[in-house]
Formats: structure tokens, C-alpha cells, sequence
């Protein structure tokens, strides 16, 4: 008996063994699933508070926001908002958090300093998404049900105008390059544009059948709006607001753009097929087509700047894929993934995944910055090195494997471009002198072209 005994607990210490070892080399090879934290019941939508660093996850069946410290990786409260929440928007200038609670008809504003709900502002009939002016300090809200859009102003958070749009309005984005605001309206197969100043619809755009989601390309001033029963991608001048090409990319399904500016592309996620398509932002061409080996229905999708790393959140495979370029680099489980946020923390990116059945958010560690860790989880071979770290006046960048041309890239941690050095083999150089004349002590990220990881600088005085 005793020898079985001695058996079974050699069985379960080497099966512990043979866990911990897996766990390790996934860690070192760069992604794993960090920790799951419990939220309310179905959640629906993620924030993320860069001033405070936290997370707010709206959860629409038990009506509250669970406020997760990303420091500490962990939920520390719970805020009671109104009916069915929705969707969640941040107001950095004011430092406020807003919630639109599709059954009360209204919008709770949340103190980011202090997780307090401070206002509830009255809104149409089922309030179901939210985008922030920047620029005016306004944030917009569609109501589904009321077919007209809120204006509500950021600072005394008050409604200063009711804008009627066209019939089932579920999609904002905002353009700040011309001030306006883009409404997709899925019923009445059409987008409002709005004036950010006036508040007047200035132009209607006919789209075809159930535009689903929009995003801007800032780079070439574009809107992209997706259509999701025809399959149509319609992409709108952002100064003259006429379309400029309407092309079919697939059957149906197209559900999800997101903007990634590191390369001037637009990936979109097609449904039924169970594929990204990338579009190229120049001139409006697909440059190639990711087929999910592992991930289906890919149903959401979100990128952390500066970076080529794009997250698809995959409700058929209950799966987020991790993108860089054209590769499907890594698959992590989770559970039926509605909404990602990705966000910098040191060494590494993390990615806040909202599970709609399971009422909880799993949260995926990326390793990317300078460690060899993270140097090997390279496609190519190409090196990159700097010193000293922390700088004060010169920094020297060493890369003697550089391509015929690289551009390297320097962000702070507000994701601005704040330096851009072009960097050319023909001249035979392999290390770069970069003066930091006029560059403010701080943490900045420094990127070269086709290198999916990012360098941490500090500059002191």
C-alpha cells in the first residue's frame, strides 16, 4: 500500500514539475494569462484611465463598474451606476469617467481620483455609445432608441444640445483634425456628420446596409466605416467628407476597425469568414489577408501605441489572438471576449480582456521591451541597442544590422511622436549620435521600424 502511495505522489510531483516548467517557458517566450479578476455580472465594455491608472469595466447585468488598479492587477471597488450600462468613455482634461446606462436613459460621470459617481446627466432613449471631443471638451451620446445624439459639455457636465441623427444610431468616432463627429446610424443605412462647434448636422453620407463600426485614420485624415450586410468597406475624405471608394471586402461580417498608426493601416476583423484583413492607409489597398488558424469569429479588436501589436478578441474560439504585422504571433483562452484595452506597465504590455459570460476580466502579460526575453520572440534578426540609459545629453543608438532604411521613433508615455531619426545603411553607420537638445527629463519609448518590441529611455537632467 505504501508503495502505492509513494507512486501516486511521485506522479503528482512530477506532474507539478512538468506544469511549472511549461509556465516558465511560456513566460520567457513572452505572453501568458497573468490573472483572472471577478467583475459584476455580464460585462460589457473597458475604459482605461491613463492620469490614475485604472481600468473601468461596465457591467450590464448587475448595473455597476468595477474599478480595477492596474499597479496592483486587482479590482479595488465597485461604483453603482444606472440600468444596463453600456458603454464607457474617459475625459482626460477632466479627469471623469463616463457610463451610458442603456435602461435608466442616462449617463453617470465618475470622479477618477476618487471612484465616486458625481452626476447622473439625462440622456435620450437607450443611450448606447460614447465618444470625448478633445478638442471642444464635449462628450457625445447616441441614443438607439431616440435616434438623436447628446451633447454634453466636460466640464460642468451638463447637456447643452440634442442633435436628431438618422434611425438607430449605435456607432461615434471623432475627427479632430476638421472638429467634427461621425454618427453611424444601422436602421437608416447612413452616417451624420457633425460640426464639433455648432452642434448641426452638416452632412449625411449613405453607407448601404448596417454600418457597424467606424475608425480614423489620422495619419491621411479618413473615416473608415464598416457596413456588416453587404460587406462593404466606405472610406470617407475627412476634409470634403465625400466617399472615396467603396469597396466589398467579404460576403459579410465585417465587425470590427481599429487604426494603428506605428503603420498606417486599418485591420479589420470579417466575422463570419474568421479573418483580419489589412488595409494599407496610403492608398486604400488590402496588403494582405490573416486566416485564423486557431481563433474564430473574431468579434473585437484594440492595439497599444506606439507598437505594430494589434488584439483580436475571438468569441468562437473564446480566445485573444496577438497580432504583430501579418502573424497571429500567440493565442490566449479566456471566456468569450466583448472588450480589450491594452496598456503599458513596466517590461511589458498588458491586455484587459472583458468576459461576458463569465463575469470577469483576464488579464494577458506581453513581453516586449529590450530583454532577451522578449529579443527572441523576434521573426528577424535584427539588433538594437542604445546607451547610456538614463540619459542626459547624447544618446547613442547602435543597430549594425540595420536594413537599407529604418526609421526610429521616439514616443512619451502620452503616446505623442516626439522625435523621428531616419537611419540609412548606405553611409555606413553603425552607431547614431542623437542629441536630446530641447528633450524634457522623463520615460520615453523608443521604436524601430519592424522591431514588434519597444525600448524604455529615461532622460534625466
Amino acid at each position: 500500500m505504501s508503495n502505492v502511495i509513494n507512486i501516486r505522489n511521485k506522479k503528482v510531483i512530477f506532474l507539478f514539475i512538468v506544469t511549472i516548467l511549461l509556465f516558465s517557458l511560456v513566460v520567457s517566450y513572452g505572453q501568458y494569462l497573468e490573472t483572472v479578476i471577478p467583475t459584476g455580472s455580464y460585462p460589457q465594455a473597458l475604459e482605461y484611465n491613463s492620469t490614475n491608472r485604472k481600468a473601468y469595466c461596465a457591467n450590464m447585468g448587475s448595473n455597476n463598474v468595477t474599478v480595477v488598479d492596474v499597479a496592483a492587477n486587482s479590482a479595488i471597488t465597485t461604483i453603482r451606476v444606472g440600468s444596463e450600462p453600456r458603454a464607457l468613455v474617459y475625459n482626460s482634461t477632466n479627469n471623469k469617467i463616463y457610463c451610458a446606462n442603456q435602461l435608466s436613459n442616462d449617463v453617470t460621470v465618475i470622479n477618477g481620483a476618487t471612484n465616486e459617481a458625481i452626476n447622473t446627466i439625462p440622456a435620450g432613449n437607450r443611450p448606447s455609445a460614447l465618444v470625448w471631443d478633445s478638442v471642444n471638451n464635449k462628450i457625445y451620446c447616441a441614443n438607439a432608441g431616440s435616434n438623436n445624439v447628446s451633447v454634453i459639455d466636460g466640464t460642468n457636465d451638463s447637456v447643452i444640445a440634442i442633435i436628431n441623427v438618422g434611425y438607430y444610431p449605435m456607432t461615434l468616432i471623432c475627427n479632430p483634425t476638421n472638429n467634427k463627429i461621425y454618427c453611424a446610424n444601422m436602421d437608416s443605412e447612413n452616417i451624420s456628420i457633425i460640426d464639433g462647434v455648432t452642434n448641426q448636422v452638416i452632412s449625411t453620407i449613405p453607407t448601404g446596409r448596417t454600418p457597424a463600426s467606424m475608425c480614423y485614420n489620422s495619419t491621411n485624415n479618413k473615416v473608415y466605416c464598416a457596413s456588416w450586410s453587404n460587406g462593404r468597406i466606405h472610406i470617407i475624405d475627412g476634409a470634403t467628407d465625400q466617399i472615396i471608394d467603396s469597396m466589398i471586402y467579404g460576403n459579410s461580417g465585417p465587425q470590427a476597425l481599429i487604426y494603428n498608426k506605428y503603420s498606417n493601416q486599418i485591420y479589420y476583423t470579417n466575422y463570419t469568414d474568421d479573418n483580419i484583413k489589412i488595409i494599407n492607409g496610403a492608398n486604400n489597398i488590402i496588403v494582405s489577408t490573416i486566416q485564423f488558424p486557431v481563433g474564430t469569429r473574431p468579434y473585437v479588436l484594440t492595439n497599444f501605441y506606439p507598437s505594430s501589436f494589434i488584439f483580436s478578441g475571438n468569441l468562437g474560439s473564446n480566445s485573444v489572438s496577438v497580432i504583430s504585422g501579418t502573424s497571429i504571433w500567440w493565442t490566449i483562452n479566456v471566456e468569450y471576449p466583448v472588450a480589450l484595452v491594452a496598456i503599458w506597465i513596466p517590461s511589458a504590455i498588458r491586455v484587459y480582456a472583458a468576459n461576458l459570460w463569465s463575469s470577469s476580466i483576464s488579464v494577458i502579460r506581453i513581453n516586449l521591451p529590450g530583454t532577451e526575453e522578449a529579443r527572441s520572440q523576434s521573426q528577424e534578426a535584427t539588433s538594437f541597442e542604445f546607451y547610456p540609459n538614463p540619459a542626459r545629453s547624447l544618446l547613442t543608438i547602435c543597430c549594425p544590422l540595420i536594413a537599407d532604411h529604418q526609421t526610429l521613433r521616439m514616443y512619451d508615455v502620452s503616446g505623442k511622436l516626439v522625435r523621428v531619426e531616419e537611419l540609412n545603411k548606405s553611409k555606413s553607420l553603425k552607431e547614431i549620435k542623437l542629441p536630446l537638445k530641447n528633450i524634457n527629463p522623463g520615460v520615453y519609448f523608443l521604436q524601430l521600424t519592424n522591431v514588434p518590441w519597444i525600448e524604455k529611455l529615461v532622460i534625466a537632467k
